[in-house]
């Protein structure tokens, strides 16, 4: 799996960053890139086990995801388990840091696998420089939201 690593700083709390994130099905709030998410049929509202979908804007293409590591406050890892992009599967972990009182350090870490076995090889970097991409929206559409919230 090809990892793809990058940090933002988040000027709020960190309690009110982890919100941000703790709501898994409100992620089109803050992801430039998604139009719509909600939790899949049955599934938790948050924590080990929750799943949702997330529509990419356009309404072509779409993830299902499902949290597989949750430590309230530190630390979530999302798996991305089915879609119609070409990932066979990747994972994603947020941890978060205090940086004081009123700052919050979010890293994001993607591991991936492609779809299309030695095709897939030659697009591993397409899919690693999107993948960096769409987290760099997350991260810093997250950042911009939590922020404005917390003013």
């Amino acid at each position: 799996m090809a990892p793809v690593t990058l940090k933002q700083t988040v000027d709020a709390p960190l309690a009110a960053v982890w919100e941000s994130w703790d709501r898994y099905a409100d992620v089109h709030s803050f992801h430039p890139g998604i139009e719509n998410s909600y939790l899949v049929e049955n599934s938790r509202s948050t924590g080990l086990g929750a799943k949702r979908r997330c529509d990419f804007v356009g309404g072509k293409n779409y993830i299902l995801e499902e949290i597989v590591a949750y430590e309230e406050q530190r630390k979530m890892t999302l798996k991305i388990y089915d879609g119609n992009i070409p990932l066979k599967v990747a994972f994603v972990t947020f941890t978060f840091k205090p940086l004081g009182s009123k700052r919050t350090e979010i890293t994001a870490t993607a591991r991936f696998t492609s779809k299309f076995g030695p095709l897939g090889l030659l697009l591993r970097p397409i899919m690693r420089e999107q993948l960096g991409k769409g987290l760099t929206e997350l991260l810093a559409g997250n950042a911009a939201y939590v922020a404005a919230r917390a003013a």
